[in-house]
């Protein structure tokens, strides 16, 4: 028996679990090579744009916080009038991805997802 209907399973549940987070809309979980591995997203091939984007996004922070001495990124917040993207790691090699609405309370977002990313990149 494979491995893959459990790891499936587990990476739907996160995803579900963070996708229930008030204030995300959509999200995706994607490894620090920009690769999806899992989505709340209809189209596919946004999402691994998306995905690829954002593992870009989050690598060019930690290279810029290191340039100028600062500790490893919590999260990434871009900002629009109408929503924001968040980013926050999850373990040495995913990180979650979130389109979230502004009336939401982001900080509050980010807390969450970063006690949810501590538990992914413990069970990933």
């Amino acid at each position: 028996m494979s491995s893959a209907g459990p790891l499936k399973q587990m990476i739907r549940q996160f995803i579900d679990e963070i996708k229930a987070v008030s204030g995300v809309n959509d999200c995706a979980l994607v490894s620090t090579d920009g690769i999806l591995i899992g989505k709340s997203f209809e189209d596919s091939l946004s999402a691994q744009s998306f995905g690829a984007m954002c593992a870009t996004m989050i690598a060019s922070s930690e290279a810029a916080a290191s340039v100028v001495n600062i500790e490893s990124t919590l999260w990434i917040v871009v900002k629009s009038p109408k929503q924001s993207i968040v980013l926050v790691p999850a373990g040495e090699r995913l990180l979650i991805a979130v389109t979230a609405d502004n009336d939401a309370n982001l900080e509050g977002v980010c807390a969450r997802l970063r006690e949810i990313g501590e538990r992914i990149g413990g069970a990933l």
